[in-house]
């Protein structure tokens, strides 16, 4: 007998996040839980933010607490609806698509990240594909002059393959890894 999936619920910024079926937990996986609260030093006051890639909306929640605008995205649909229902409160806009393919030709004065990092090999859109950073490095620039990303601090030599000039900004403790907090001026 198959067991129903059940709702997790979790608690981040003081606000209760549902997390759906096939949409990453961000306190299971070395994710938004542990950045949200850091995260919120780095959002320039009255920016434009955009949160790729936001999962249960986690990381878009904590931009809302100084941005005037977020633009949330994500390739998976059980996700963005996820994240539609945990911001209804917040006015951010959620969009479906890959990558920068739903805000092609807008400019941010921030960009958010926080890729998979478990290569799934499967079509599971909840993982990252293989090439996902090498895109991210091609992409941004059209789009932000400020990045903002969360990868494993063990793991920071992967993120060259980018091309992008990040430099670890602050190592988050968690429960296994630590969590690296990356920030690239993208001149």
């Amino acid at each position: 007998m198959r067991v129903p999936f059940r709702r997790r619920r979790v608690i981040s910024l003081g606000r209760r996040f549902t997390i759906d079926h096939g949409v990453f937990d961000p306190e299971r996986h070395l994710s938004g839980v542990a950045f949200a609260p850091h995260l919120v030093d780095l959002v320039p006051i009255g920016s434009r933010v955009l949160d790729l890639g936001t999962g249960c909306g986690i990381l878009a929640a904590a931009a809302c607490t100084r941005a005037v605008e977020v633009v949330a995205t994500d390739i998976d649909e059980a996700a963005v609806a996820c994240a539609r229902r945990n911001l209804a409160d917040l006015e951010v806009d959620v969009r479906r698509g890959d990558l920068f393919e739903p805000v092609v030709g807008e400019r941010f004065d921030l960009v958010i990240c926080n890729p998979p990092y478990v290569i799934a090999p499967s079509d599971d859109l909840a993982y990252g594909s293989p090439d996902l950073l090498e895109r991210l490095g091609r992409e941004v620039r059209q789009h932000t002059s400020y990045l903002v990303l969360g990868y494993p601090a063990d793991e920071a030599s992967t993120l060259a393959v980018t091309g992008l000039p990040l430099e670890l900004w602050r190592e988050v403790p968690t429960r296994g890894r630590s969590l690296g907090i990356f920030v690239g001026r993208l001149r």
